[in-house]
């Protein structure tokens, strides 16, 4: 029994973490967007490819789905099979939107393994 609430309270925490991620790259794009759509092919890996408004909305489907699931399962700790599944649809919209932006932090964390230190 006590797996069972130490796996509900990891899952639970997930999804407000990923519920955050949604409304932070919301943010991002509708201030960063369009920037990031035509700085650079490496800049535009955030937001899929030039696509900042489909980042966008997906992000925000993803949240507001996953902010309206919080209240049905009581902050993501009771559930049903309808609600498991659309909890997991949430989640599949969101890290497509979250994708790029996480391709992104890996690549930038990469170039720190590789190069080491920019500065002197």
């Amino acid at each position: 029994m006590l797996n069972s609430t130490h796996s509900t309270s990891r899952s639970a925490t997930s999804m407000w973490v990923l519920m955050a991620a949604d409304l932070m790259a919301v943010v991002w794009m509708h201030t960063f967007g369009p920037w990031l759509d035509h700085s650079s092919r490496l800049t535009s890996t955030a937001t899929l490819g030039g696509h900042h408004l489909i980042v966008m909305t997906s992000a925000g489907i993803g949240f507001s789905m996953l902010a309206a699931l919080a209240i049905l399962t009581e902050g993501f700790t009771k559930s049903d099979a309808k609600l498991a599944m659309a909890t997991n649809v949430a989640c599949v919209i969101s890290v497509i939107a979250l994708a790029g932006l996480i391709a992104s932090v890996l690549v930038a964390l990469l170039s720190r393994v590789i190069f080491g230190k920019l500065r002197p």
